[in-house]
């Protein structure tokens, strides 16, 4: 499986960016679900951060008498920064489902400590629980106005074809199969973003306070060139 980090942030609490996963939708969409009457069979699931390997581990599907198998075998070795010696793991989820409004079921893993029906399963200290369980947070919410403002921004310059030139806030050329008027939309979003993010620079660090009144009529080169 590898080992695993932390995530621990600033405040001491860990988030789950770093952590290891199982999510069932990811893969029901994958194929990775198939009718419980069938045999039992096996696959691997396989975790990479920043482009290097970081887990992997082994899964066998038990067969039964519903849409998708009752249970997950995981099958996985894990080792702590500080310990030398790799411990296995074999480890049982349950699959449960509820039906859907519109026809069909939605298949769900069960928290192996609290039983209750989640998405996704989060590895800490090598073993796979609900979010509670193991008191972990996303990261989005533990982000300030600002990094909300620059993540908005660089969803926006990669549906433009990604950030090249400037700043974040600096629109790039059109991509030809755009609409122009979604083009125009979305530069004049970055331009929004833009004069919060100056905004909240003024009055942090309190500079040209009567020059904010003024932010409004400004153009965009024009706050730049008072920072």
């Amino acid at each position: 499986m590898g080992g695993y980090g932390s995530g621990r942030g600033g405040s001491g609490r860990r988030t789950t960016d770093p952590l290891l996963f199982l999510d069932i939708r990811y893969m029901r969409r994958a194929g990775l679900l198939r009718p419980a009457s069938a045999a039992p069979y096996s696959f691997s699931l396989a975790w990479a951060q920043r482009g290097e390997p970081s887990g992997n581990i082994s899964v066998l599907a038990r067969h039964g008498d519903g849409r998708y198998p009752p249970e997950l075998v995981l099958n996985y070795s894990t080792k702590a920064p500080h310990e030398t010696t790799w411990t296995p793991v074999l480890e049982v989820i349950t699959i449960e489902t509820t039906e859907c409004h519109y026809g069909g079921e939605r298949p769900w893993l069960l928290c192996p400590r609290c039983f209750s029906r989640r998405a996704v399963l989060f590895s800490v200290d090598g073993r796979f629980r609900c979010r509670e369980c193991h008191d972990v947070a996303y990261t989005s919410t533990r982000e300030t106005e600002e990094d909300r403002r620059c993540r908005r921004a660089l969803a926006i310059q990669k549906r433009l074809g990604g950030h090249k030139h400037g700043t974040i806030f600096d629109p790039e050329p059109k991509p030809p199969h755009m609409h122009w008027s979604t083009y125009d939309r979305l530069c004049d979003e970055l331009d929004d973003l833009a004069r919060a993010s100056y905004a909240t620079f003024f009055m942090r660090f309190g500079k040209l306070e009567k020059g904010l009144a003024g932010l409004e009529d400004m153009s965009l080169g024009e706050i730049a060139r008072l920072l």
